[in-house]
Order: C-alpha cells, then sequence, then structure tokens
C-alpha cells in the first residue's frame, strides 16, 4: 500500500509534469550555417548544458530540429548543403515533416505554446543603422549581440518565422522585418523579429526569457494558426558592423503554460 501510494504522489505527478514542458537538448552537435561556406570567423561551444558563440567580424548560426522527447531530428550531413554550411533547400520543411512521421514528434505550438530560454552576452552591438523608420531591418546593420530564432510552419504548411532579439537602444517589443530573397523576383520571405531584451544593464549576467509563440504569431498572421516547429536557431553575429561578440544560451524549454 505504501509503495502505490509513493506512485500515485510523485511518480505520477513526475510524469505530468514532464509532458508540460520540453527541454531541448543543448549539448548536441547544433548544424551550422554561416556566408562563408563554414570558415566564417565564427566559433561555438557547448559546455555543462551552455551554448557559446563567438563571433568575430562574421557571422553564423547553429540549428536543429527539436523534437517532443527533446532531442534533435536526425539529419543526414553527407547532405552538400550541409557540409558547406549553406541555407536548408527549398521543400526542406516539408521533408522534415515527412521524416517525422511516425518516428519522431515535432513540437506542436498548439500544445506548447510558450518557450523560455537564459542568454547572456559579452557587449552590445551599435544599432543606429539596423533598421530604416519602416521598421525594415538594413544590411549596414544587420548584426545582433543574440538571436534566437524559430522558424515553423503554419496549418497549411506554409513556413512562417520569428527570431527574438538582444539590441543595444532598440526598445523591448519593438517589431522589426527582414526580406530573404531565395530567388530572384520568384520567392521571398518575410521574417518577424522581436525585441526581447534591449540595452546594456544586464551585460556578462543571465538573463530569462518567456515569450507566448503562439501569440507572437498572431501579432503577425491574424488570419493563420501556428503548427510544428521545423528550425530553431541560436545566432551572434557581427560582420556587417565590424565587432566582436559573444553571446551563451541556456535552458531552452517549451512549455504548455506560462
Amino acid at each position: 500500500m505504501i509503495r502505490i501510494l509513493f506512485l500515485v504522489f510523485f511518480v505520477i505527478p513526475s510524469i505530468i509534469q514532464a509532458q508540460d514542458k520540453i527541454s531541448v537538448d543543448m549539448s548536441t552537435d547544433w548544424l551550422r550555417r554561416d556566408w562563408g561556406k563554414c570558415r566564417e570567423d565564427v566559433t561555438a561551444e557547448h559546455k555543462n548544458g551552455t551554448f557559446t558563440i563567438q563571433s568575430d567580424h562574421a557571422a553564423a548560426l547553429f540549428w536543429q530540429v527539436p523534437t517532443q522527447d527533446g532531442s534533435p531530428l536526425p539529419i543526414d550531413r553527407n547532405q552538400n548543403w550541409i557540409k558547406n554550411c549553406e541555407r536548408p533547400p527549398i521543400g526542406f520543411e516539408k521533408d522534415i515533416r515527412k521524416q517525422a512521421q511516425g518516428k519522431h514528434d515535432l513540437i506542436s505550438i498548439a500544445k506548447f505554446p510558450y518557450v523560455s530560454w537564459r542568454w547572456q552576452i559579452s557587449n552590445t552591438i551599435d544599432d543606429s543603422k539596423t533598421a530604416n523608420k519602416k521598421g525594415e531591418i538594413q544590411p549596414a546593420g544587420d548584426d545582433f549581440a543574440a538571436k534566437l530564432g524559430i522558424s515553423l510552419l503554419n496549418t497549411k504548411g506554409e513556413l512562417r518565422e520569428i527570431a527574438y532579439l538582444w539590441t543595444r537602444t532598440i526598445p523591448e517589443e519593438t517589431t522589426l522585418t527582414q526580406t530573404t530573397t531565395v530567388i530572384p523576383w520568384i520567392l521571398k520571405y518575410k521574417w518577424y523579429r522581436i525585441v526581447a531584451e534591449s540595452g546594456e544593464q544586464n551585460l556578462n549576467k543571465w538573463v530569462n526569457e518567456t515569450r507566448n509563440i503562439a501569440k507572437d504569431f498572431k501579432r503577425f498572421y491574424p488570419k493563420e494558426e501556428p503548427a510544428e516547429i521545423v528550425r530553431v536557431y541560436l545566432m551572434s553575429d557581427s560582420d556587417n558592423t565590424q565587432s566582436k561578440v559573444t553571446g551563451a544560451f541556456q535552458n531552452l524549454n517549451f512549455h504548455k503554460k506560462p
């Protein structure tokens, strides 16, 4: 009887709690994307649950496809675009969805609408040229001390992306936009970025963040509904402003509740 009570009061609640949160594996060997065929002056290290990126006048991001058990979706690293640190090819997200079916469950925003993480930066980056008056990010200032990006599908299978930024002077909750041209005059994507942290008062300190991804998604796509996450990425870049910066990330989790 005592053993049964122990299972009821301790084991079952722990199972329920585990189902309420997905912890992304920060120690995995994240895949790399950079703009110099893997030769950008950016180094990354994962140690004791912390993923640290050092960027010296360069830009690179590190990504994975998280699944509901916290592990990344296995990706064939022998593909040329991965070996050359290039962006995912057209249709990548649909291939990911097919690969995950029946084997690995992708994270659903409908089930896990909240994301939380901790980040720390060595310094902020000059953002005086980051965006124009319309909030459009300009090439000359397209650098951020830290960025967390989430690529996801809507219920129609269309690719969307939201990223959270740490800036120097741009106020928190400011929305910025960025356009990526995949095929000139044929295919362009418009991405949305939100300033989650601003200023230098927290330099070299761990800062906790929590966002409602579903709510942020509806800000930009009010007539759509979010579906699965197909990629998350971490980034500290400094190439356009000719800067140096170190950004670190910890405790990336997706939650059912705030």
